[in-house]
């Protein structure tokens, strides 16, 4: 038995920056805990690596999800399952949401975590390719880096765009307009950065930081109704770690609500149809899951443009691969989507209500495994970015290894039908603009079977076109009912918080990685104050 000031359960975008910060005061000891492994495959670390450890189970978590709808089919959720969690396999896209998106958080009634609080947070993380100003930030751990207009098919791309009304933006970030840029990216010379590398990596230099990987946390350990510690299982078995402090839960959207419900904290009749009494009544606990569902149209390019024919065949693969171990550049060094932008779908909206992302590669469609096309193509995807509709996460039995129930639901409230609805309209009209006109042959996917409205809304909900971007689960608010306070301690239980994506009460515009760092380290400076 070990005893610590802090136990961080997860090492994904939350828990490593938990763990670099508050292991900057020497007399504190910490401990994190995480399932997945160190994370030294090379790969990990290549940008357009992601293509083949988001398919690893080694590297990735692929959960089964139950489809609650006539029509639909089950699918995987994949999250991370090694130190940087998500940021160490996902598309390296560094979207922080916009201004209203934290000063709505504020309106709910949870003070602190309004723009005036969160954008020092950003620039604080940031080391911006494109400098400091008044909403970057350099010098910190977070690389950031933008492309340039350098590929023949994004040029046109953004050509197109402008003509749709978009501005043309160096900084997809620094405002919440219509716009068009290359995508922010976690790269940095040529690297992926993750939370792992860019904050675990310098704080497990400290001797007041214990990295345990390999080791699932499947217990919270209670006196009364205070948290004293977890019951984790490593390589030679369970073994209990005790705190004197707190137990900082960041295991993520999927894994913290499990863990709750393994530990009595939740809904009654839930816990009781997995066999785990209640300790705890937290109705919401794996609740009001909230997730991006997108629609995709892909395209054929006339010859052998874009960049799908640099890299679809081993041989191809191997020349670049060669290019990027010599250069750190070629499109291997490149993020998961070139370009990014933002729409309104109806002109009375007072901001954008979608996010697309484009890339100058097309995917084969036949292919049951993630592969490139053997033609040239590009890929759009758009999706409403602050979506209503809710899922709900919860355990499926009292033990660890038993499966989740995950119920997602897509697009079914009205403002996501709408919005979803206007999306492949868009981008087909999007297409037809020239530039970008002039180099495609026709469209691919989805084709003219789909057309109506009705017919997106039912391809959004029936295609297996995850975001992964899913919050939630253990949301912030000022009401009993809800999970956590806002300074993320849970309601009902003394020396235990929630630090990861699962707090959000509603998507912050566009993607999850960055909010979820920048909301770490924000709550590392609340439980400093309370030390």
């Amino acid at each position: 038995m070990a005893f610590y000031d802090y136990i961080i359960v997860g090492a994904g975008a939350a828990g490593c920056v938990l763990a670099d910060r508050l292991t900057e005061d020497p007399s504190v000891e910490v401990l994190l805990v995480e399932y997945g492994g160190h994370g030294r495959n090379p790969m990990l670390h290549v940008p357009k690596g992601f293509y083949f450890t988001l398919q690893s189970s080694r590297y990735c978590y692929h959960y089964p999800t139950q489809p609650v709808g006539p029509g639909q089919n089950g699918e995987s959720w994949t999250r991370g399952k090694v130190r940087g969690g998500s940021t160490a396999v996902n598309g390296m896209m560094y979207i922080r949401g916009a201004q209203p998106d934290y000063d709505a958080i504020t309106r709910r009634g949870n003070t602190g975590w309004g723009w005036d609080e969160m954008l020092p947070v950003f620039t604080a993380m940031e080391d911006h390719g494109l400098g400091a100003s008044d909403v970057r930030g350099v010098g910190g751990p977070v690389g950031v880096t933008i492309g340039d207009r350098s590929e023949l098919v994004c040029d046109a791309i953004v050509g197109a765009a402008e003509k749709m009304g978009l501005r043309y933006t160096r900084d997809f970030n620094e405002d919440d307009s219509e716009r068009i840029g290359f995508t922010p990216s976690t790269i940095k010379n040529g690297i992926r950065v993750s939370a792992a590398t860019a904050f675990l990596r310098p704080a497990a230099k400290r001797p007041n930081l214990t990295v345990l990987t390999g080791t699932r946390v499947g217990y919270l350990l209670f006196d009364g109704r205070r948290v004293v510690g977890v019951r984790a299982r490593g390589r030679s078995g369970y073994r209990d770690h005790i705190v004197r402090r707190e137990v900082i839960v960041s295991a993520g959207t999927i894994e913290t609500p499990l863990l709750l419900e393994r530990s009595g904290i939740g809904r009654a009749e839930t816990l009781a149809a997995a066999g785990v009494a209640l300790r705890v009544e937290s109705p919401n606990v794996g609740e009001r899951v909230i997730e991006q569902r997108g629609v995709k149209l892909q395209v054929r390019l006339k010859g052998r443009i874009g960049r799908t024919h640099e890299l679809n065949s081993v041989p191809k693969q191997a020349l670049q691969g060669a290019r990027y171990l010599l250069t750190r550049g070629g499109p291997i060094a490149t993020a998961g989507y070139d370009l990014v932008c933002a729409f309104r779908t109806a002109p009375d909206l007072d901001r954008p209500d979608v996010q697309g992302i484009w890339m100058p590669m097309a995917l084969d469609t036949a292919a049951d495994r993630m592969k490139l096309a053997s033609y040239a193509g590009a890929t759009f995807v758009g999706y409403p970015i602050r979506p209503t509709t809710r899922s709900s996460i919860h355990l499926g039995g009292p033990l660890p290894e038993d499966r989740p129930v995950i119920r997602p639901r897509y697009v079914e409230t009205d403002e996501d039908r709408a919005a979803t609805a206007r999306i492949l309209d868009w981008g087909r009209e999007m297409v037809a603009q020239d530039p970008l006109a002039e180099l495609i042959e026709g469209e691919d996917q989805p084709g003219p079977a789909v057309s109506t409205a009705e017919q997106v809304v039912r391809l959004a909900q029936d295609s297996p076109l995850g975001i992964y971007h899913a919050i939630g689960s253990a949301a912030m608010g000022p009401d009993p009912d809800d999970v956590v306070d806002d300074r993320l301690r849970l309601r009902g239980v003394e020396g235990l918080r929630i630090v990861d994506a699962s707090v959000f009460a509603a998507q912050p515009a566009g993607n999850t990685a960055a909010p979820t760092m920048a909301l770490a380290w924000r709550a590392a400076d609340l439980i400093r104050q309370e030390a």
